[in-house]
């Protein structure tokens, strides 16, 4: 646990760093002032916003279903906060069949900066109850916790005045033994990294 709480300490302050960087010169600090005290003045539910992803097929006797929906707070007009929930079967599409089905789900926390309209940068924290797959632990079979930390950005489209699709690139911190990513939507190359990819939608940022 503490490599999960030091990872999002330094990933918090790399997103502070982010802000920083890219927020206006002193100089223009009062207008910055005004722009910000406007944006208060906003209400709650005007500032909310969803998405998520999602899948679901049916192919040789194999369902695949996928449920990921998320609901965000915009902090600015370009930075937003939120929490994701995550859920994926894949199994047998009847119990008529001897096929091994697997899943896993859990909850999480993210925070989104939007640099430009069609570039934005992500972090990711997930906790997913799975399968323990790590044949040399003591819990090996059982259903336990893992850990996973995303960072990295992604490219978004303009489907209509307020629906987005997103294409993201996502690098794993932790990269648990037992993290679902580990098989599935990864890239691994030469050098094992963690490298995750993943489709999604917003609604209303």
């Amino acid at each position: 646990m503490k490599t999960v709480f030091r990872s999002i300490l330094l990933t918090l302050g790399f997103v502070s760093l982010i802000k920083i960087s890219f927020a206006q010169d002193d100089s223009s600090s009062q207008d910055d002032y005004y722009e910000d005290t406007t944006e208060q003045s906003i209400p709650f539910k005007d500032r909310l916003y969803t998405g998520g992803s999602g899948g679901f097929g049916i192919s040789g006797g194999i369902l695949y279903l996928a449920l990921s929906p998320m609901v965000g707070y915009k902090l600015t007009d370009q930075w937003s906060a939120g929490v994701s929930a995550r859920y994926v079967y894949y199994g047998p599409a009847s119990t008529n069949t001897y096929i091994q089905s697997f899943k896993y789900y859990g909850a999480g926390l993210f925070t989104r900066y939007q640099f430009t309209p069609s570039l934005l940068g992500t972090v990711e924290y997930e906790r997913l109850n799975v399968q323990n797959i790590n044949p040399i632990s003591s819990d090996y079979g059982k259903r336990v916790w893992a850990n996973v930390l995303m960072v990295g950005g992604a490219y978004t489209a303009t489907i209509s005045q307020n629906i987005k699709a997103q294409i993201f690139l996502l690098y794993d911190l932790i990269d648990d033994p037992n993290s679902p990513y580990r098989y599935n939507y990864i890239f691994r190359g030469p050098n094992g990294l963690p490298i995750i990819y993943r489709v999604g939608f917003s609604v209303g940022f």
